[in-house]
């Protein structure tokens, strides 16, 4: 007994230095941790050009190879031309001292010329790989995605932070898309390349994300504005936040509201060859701003108000609807999901020839406004 446990005992402590750990670990010093990657259309055929920026860490920190302040860069841009974009990390990995890691990479954009061609390729890369940061961006830049991340921001040092921390307002603008990688891939497998993006334009030091880029088919088709946008949100049931400015009927003197709690469904009224739906959405507002000379002393003058930002509200939503109906031809409210989960009878009857019949359904809105504060007037 004694001599099997004294074996067991020697095969326990010769284990020990057969164990090899994690056989991959790369140690932090040998990686460069991508931020943003930047994808457009190169120059020569059908190629694209591949840009990546990653920090030094050394050199934020202060530490070895650079010192914080010493004048050069603390942000390093590496760029190729590639016919992939796995073939694109193949190019950059004999051309940079470490290797590039995926995990922490908060936004990929998209040039405008490179969107309309289309991206499935990106789609497949990403559900292929799963180093890719799933809680990270996608934007689609008007112009060039380098030009987006050439820029000095006054801001932030680390452009990545700059443009995802935007994404934190989202609460007090809702005029801009709110969506992760994530959230896309899902989307865009369930409706077969169907889905918003948000729309980032470029400055001379800075960013600004608002709108919406339309995709069909894995393609850009268009542009939404920040107001088509805010009424697409209005109908999906994304406003949590923002505001409100129109003019008083005849007079050019602004009234502001800041949205509360916004809510939405679709009712289904007609079921003809083309389908009537109804919007109901329910908005609860706070007044903001007024001019001086205005008074809001009377329940005649806060009804008239509240008939003033529904009839606003209805005109936003349907603007936006009928863009994505007449221009794009392309469901990106949910009409035909609505009709999937609730109405299926009815949905077999359209399904099969769904991008032709949205296209000319009818839609209404109806609006009910709830102004809960007024604020303190003189």
């Amino acid at each position: 007994m004694k001599l099997k446990k004294f074996i067991l005992i020697c095969l326990s402590a010769l284990s020990i230095f057969c164990l090899t750990g994690c056989w991959d670990m790369l140690d932090i010093d040998n990686r460069f941790f991508v931020g943003n990657i930047g994808l457009d259309k190169a120059e020569e055929g059908d190629k694209i050009e591949v840009t990546f920026t990653f920090p030094l860490v050394r050199k934020i920190a202060g530490g070895e190879g650079g010192s914080q302040g010493s004048g050069s860069s603390n942000i390093a841009r590496v760029s190729t031309v590639a016919d992939s974009l796995h073939q694109a990390i193949h190019h950059i990995a004999i051309r940079v001292s470490r290797q590039l890691f995926f995990e922490h990479t908060r936004v990929i954009l998209l040039g405008e010329d490179l969107a309309r061609e289309g991206f499935d390729w990106l789609i497949n890369f990403i559900s292929r790989n799963p180093d890719i940061n799933r809680r990270g961006r996608i934007l689609v830049v008007e112009g060039k995605a380098k030009d987006a991340l050439a820029i000095k921001n006054d801001f932030e040092t680390l452009l990545a932070l700059y443009i995802t921390d935007i994404f934190q307002n989202w609460t007090i603008s809702s005029r801009f898309v709110e969506i992760s990688i994530d959230d896309f891939m899902n989307q865009m497998y369930t409706t077969d390349g169907d889905a918003l993006l948000p729309r980032l334009s470029v400055g001379k030091t800075d960013v600004s994300i608002g709108g919406a880029a339309v995709i069909k088919d894995y393609k850009l088709v268009g542009w939404l504005s920040e107001e088509e946008t805010l009424g697409i949100n209005f109908v999906m049931g994304k406003v949590r936040g923002g505001d409100l400015t129109f003019d008083e009927p005849g007079q050019h003197i602004p009234i502001s509201f800041g949205i509360g709690k916004a809510r939405s469904r679709i009712e289904l009224l007609e079921a003809g060859p083309y389908p009537k739906f109804k919007i109901i959405e329910k908005v609860e507002l706070n007044l903001t701003e007024t001019p001086l000379e205005m008074k809001v002393d009377s329940n005649e003058k806060l009804k008239s108000l509240q008939k003033r930002v529904e009839e606003e509200v209805n005109s936003i939503i349907l603007r936006a609807v009928n863009k994505l109906q007449k221009e794009y031809g392309v469901d990106l409210v949910g009409f035909g999901e609505y009709l999937y989960r609730h109405k299926p009878e009815i949905w077999k009857n359209y399904k099969d020839n769904w991008d032709d019949i949205f296209p000319n359904a009818e839609v209404v809105v109806e609006t009910e406004v709830t102004i809960r504060s007024i604020g303190v007037s003189m």
